[in-house]
């Protein structure tokens, strides 16, 4: 199953989300690999700190949609989940990402910025769902959010109003062991945050049941 993290706004934390996902899947046994398409390559740079004894994770980097679009279905034959880390842009390849998904999940940050960003994505979700001739199973992902703040409550009553796309029920926090966890080639749900961890542990079991309902259908 391909699960594309993407989002037309830099900053709003694809890669640490693909890279806690991918941990969270492999410890849970699966087969993982992160198709990096972002041009920093972050996931292909905290590969490289992964530690032999962890649960393995493959990364490959792609730099053209066309890369993307060759590969990423060969990937899908050889390992249970894949997840594409795209670039923030509004390229081919941001358009080949969301053909390829499963699923799509699109991280958002509590702020105006953040969502006005969200009206060009959507638009380009529209046309692909339109040339793939079916609806692709979309989903926003609150990250960094913080429950106390008024602008986090009224970001979440936006996002749960766009027509089409679903908001997880899980979020994830501004906790420290996400970049933390990250420099030391680990993921959240191998760090010592109890909080961090059950967190990024039920987002993945939520996307794990949409991952089911998706190969059903």
């Amino acid at each position: 199953m391909i699960v594309s993290v993407s989002s037309l706004k830099g900053g709003v934390g694809k890669s640490t989300v693909s890279i806690n996902l991918a941990v969270c899947f492999a410890h849970q046994g699966y087969t993982v690999c992160i198709a990096d398409s972002d041009t920093n390559k972050s996931c292909l740079r905290w590969s490289e700190l992964r530690p032999d004894n962890l649960p393995q994770v493959t990364v490959v980097g792609y730099d053209t949609a066309d890369q993307l679009a060759k590969n990423v279905p060969k990937l899908d034959n050889i390992y249970d989940i894949v997840l594409i880390d795209g670039t923030p842009s509004l390229s081919e390849t941001t358009s080949k990402l969301i053909l390829l998904a499963d699923i799509l999940v699109m991280p958002v940050r509590a702020g105006a910025l953040d969502l006005w960003s969200l009206e060009l994505f959507i638009e380009t979700l529209k046309k692909a769902e339109q040339f793939k001739g079916q609806a692709i199973p979309s989903y926003f992902l609150l990250n960094q959010f913080d429950k106390r703040l008024t602008i986090s409550k009224e970001t979440k009553e936006v996002l749960k109003d766009v027509e089409q796309i679903k908001l997880f029920e899980n979020s994830l926090s501004l906790y420290i062991a996400y970049s933390e966890s990250i420099i030391k080639g680990k993921g959240a749900a191998e760090f010592s945050d109890k909080k961090a961890q059950n967190e990024i542990i039920n987002l993945a079991n939520e996307i794990q049941g949409v991952l089911a309902n998706a190969a059903k259908t």
